[in-house]
C-alpha cells in the first residue's frame, strides 16, 4: 500500500451533491445529517498514520473508506451486500463523500476487506461506537441498524 497522503479537506456541502435529474434527495436524511456531523478531517489524520510505506497504489479517500466500513457496522452487512447498497443508495453514496450519485460500486469487496484488515477490526468498531456516541452528543439519534 502507498503511504497516505491527507487531503486539503473541504466538506461538500449537500446542494454541491450531484444527483440524477428528478431524484428529490431529502436533506434531513439520517445519511445526510450523520454526514454533515462527522469529524470527518479529524479522523484521516488517524487514518494516514496507517499507510507509511510510499509502495503500493494510492490508498483511497479515508472518508470513502471508512464511511463504507461504518455503513457496514451500522446496518451489519457483509462486504458484497455494503458495496450493493452504496451502489444503489444517492444517500449513502452522499455519506461516503462521493461528488455524484454514481451507477456502479466505488471498489471492489476484496478492497473493503482489505481496508478492515490494514485498519484492523476492532479499531474500526472502536471507531464507529465512538462517532456514534459523538451523534448521540450532538443529538443525533441513532435509528439506523444496530441499538447495541
Amino acid at each position: 500500500m502507498g503511504k497516505y497522503h491527507v487531503t486539503n479537506y473541504e466538506q461538500m456541502s449537500f446542494d454541491d451533491f450531484n444527483q440524477p435529474t428528478g431524484l428529490p434527495i431529502n436533506r434531513d436524511n439520517r445519511w445526510v445529517v450523520r454526514a454533515d456531523n462527522m469529524p470527518w478531517h479529524d479522523l484521516e489524520g488517524q487514518y494516514a498514520m496507517v499507510f507509511t510505506s510510499n509502495r503500493g497504489p494510492k490508498p483511497l479517500p479515508f472518508r470513502l473508506v471508512f464511511g463504507a466500513l461504518m455503513i457496514q457496522q451500522l446496518l451489519e452487512l457483509t462486504d458484497e451486500e455494503t458495496l450493493e447498497q452504496i451502489k444503489e443508495n444517492p444517500y449513502l453514496q452522499y455519506f461516503v463523500g462521493l461528488p455524484g450519485y454514481v451507477y456502479e460500486r466505488p471498489f471492489s469487496s476484496s478492497t473493503l476487506s482489505r481496508a478492515r484488515q490494514r485498519i484492523g477490526d476492532t479499531e474500526v468498531l472502536t471507531m464507529v461506537n465512538e462517532m456514534e456516541d459523538l451523534m448521540a452528543q450532538k443529538g443525533i439519534t441513532s435509528k439506523i441498524g444496530r441499538q447495541h
